[in-house]
């Protein structure tokens, strides 16, 4: 299977766990109609600020990289780079959105719905049907987009699909004679196993600061083996039972088999204790994929899918789009979407190599890399088990990114610390949840 072949598998099962009321009615997200016209963007050229809300050090470089490139072939258009932390762009760009000081063109992951409901983003609909990247780009990862908008249009251009990954050292487990874990109760038994505080050795690198929820929902629910993040009635699973003793089997491991400094961990921290062999497991996701392997080789590292359930059930979060989107005011739109194209098209396969994800350009994921890379394989694997199902986070939430950043993120540091009970916890944010999608769902019955 390829990996087109396999993000469609996996779409196709992330689809049916989606409840979003067939994409009914208007919104009032997203661009003006005029501004999602083509025609009206003006001409390619001049200055496009491109804000990149995942930087770090490695792929900076990257994307400096393939600007310089793009600017080369582009005379008339020069990108300037701007990156800001993943931990804390959202805030910068809400700001930013309200004092108009906007980029041209931004890389976005799962708060997408939060800047369609600002009417941050141009509609780009018609740019693709006037450019053939419909025909270029994997139809999956754009019917996936559509559904985060309540009028099923589209307002960020798919440039990878990034799975979560569980990551562990397999030189560590060579070292003690361990047999590599194939299921949760192997895993967690073999990071208490590998953790040697006296020595500063870990079992697990624990995301506890910004960040945390996409691997606390994954984990969760992997071992819950529950596939529905809303019920068909509205309510959300996040505190059933299962779910619950989940959480708090996830929690436990802070403190245990983790380093007490956990629980302020980012994504750069849970890496560079991961990678710098104070760790022996991590969760994140393909993200950082070469981070790993340049500091491990990949023969000393596994990136894995969850493990079977205790009904040998596996419950993966469904794949994330990461994309470009083009701000409605910009006044550069016929610029900014050159550049997307070059991203969509030339420059994809490099660009997804560096990050190791699933590239959205059909001909890119193709590539010999795709093929070779240990943790897409394990991806393709999970995907064709017919015990596997994938579970769609509600990302179309206007709030999900508020819910998870500025509510969950300090209410789960509070978890950790045994201050607030995974009960109290799942309760809370159950409740959250459930009030979110009723005011979604009242949204779209009244066509605002």
């Amino acid at each position: 299977m390829t990996g087109r072949g396999w993000f469609r598998a996996t779409a196709a099962a992330a689809a049916l766990t989606l409840a979003i009321g067939g994409c009914a009615g208007p919104t009032s997200g997203g661009g003006s109609e005029a501004a999602s016209n083509p025609d009206d963007w003006g001409e390619a050229k001049g200055t496009v600020q491109f804000w990149d809300t995942n930087a770090n050090p490695a792929l900076t470089k990257k994307w400096e990289k393939l600007i310089g490139d793009f600017n080369a072939a582009n005379p008339d258009i020069k990108v300037e780079y701007v990156g800001l932390p993943n931990s804390s762009y959202l805030q910068k760009v809400d700001n930013a959105l309200a004092s108009g000081e906007i980029p041209d063109v931004m890389l976005i992951g799962n708060d997408v719905a939060h800047l369609i409901a600002q009417n941050a983003l141009v509609k780009l609909d018609d740019a693709y049907e006037t450019s053939a990247l419909t025909s270029k780009v994997d139809a999956t990862m754009i019917a996936n987009e559509r559904r985060n908008s309540a009028d099923a249009k589209l307002y960020k251009a798919p440039l990878s699909a990034l799975s979560d990954v569980i990551w562990y050292r397999t030189d560590w487990l060579k070292q003690k004679s361990l047999a590599e874990p194939k299921s949760y109760d192997e895993f967690f038994s073999i990071a208490q196993q590998l953790t040697e505080k006296d020595k500063n050795r870990f079992g697990f690198a624990f995301r506890g600061g910004p960040g945390s929820m996409p691997p606390m929902f994954a984990m969760t629910y992997g071992q819950a083996g529950i596939g529905k993040f809303f019920t068909d009635d509205g309510k959300a699973t996040f505190n059933d039972p299962e779910a619950v003793k989940a959480l708090e089997r996830y929690a436990g491991l802070y403190g245990t088999v983790s380093a007490p400094a956990d629980l302020s961990n980012d994504y750069a921290k849970i890496v560079a204790a991961f990678d710098g062999g104070s760790a022996w497991a991590t969760h994140h996701n393909l993200g950082s994929t070469q981070d790993h392997f340049k500091a491990l080789g990949p023969a000393n590292v596994a990136g894995v899918q969850p493990f079977p359930n205790a009904d040998g059930v596996i419950t993966a979060t469904a794949p994330a789009i990461s994309g470009l989107g083009i701000l409605a005011k910009s006044e550069k739109k016929a610029a900014a979407w050159k550049f997307v194209e070059f991203m969509s098209t030339t420059a994809n396969s490099e660009w997804c190599e560096a990050v190791g994800q699933v590239p959205a350009n059909t001909e890119a994921a193709k590539a010999s890399w795709v093929q070779q890379s240990q943790p897409l394989k394990a991806i393709v694997e999970t995907s064709k088990n017919p015990k596997t199902q994938y579970l769609q986070l509600p990302t179309y939430l206007p709030d999900w990114s508020k819910i998870l950043k500025t509510e969950m993120e300090a209410d789960f540091q509070q978890l950790l610390q045994k201050k607030l009970t995974a009960q109290a916890f799942a309760d809370k944010y159950a409740a959250r949840f459930e009030a979110a999608k009723k005011e979604y769902d009242e949204s779209l019955k009244a066509g605002k």
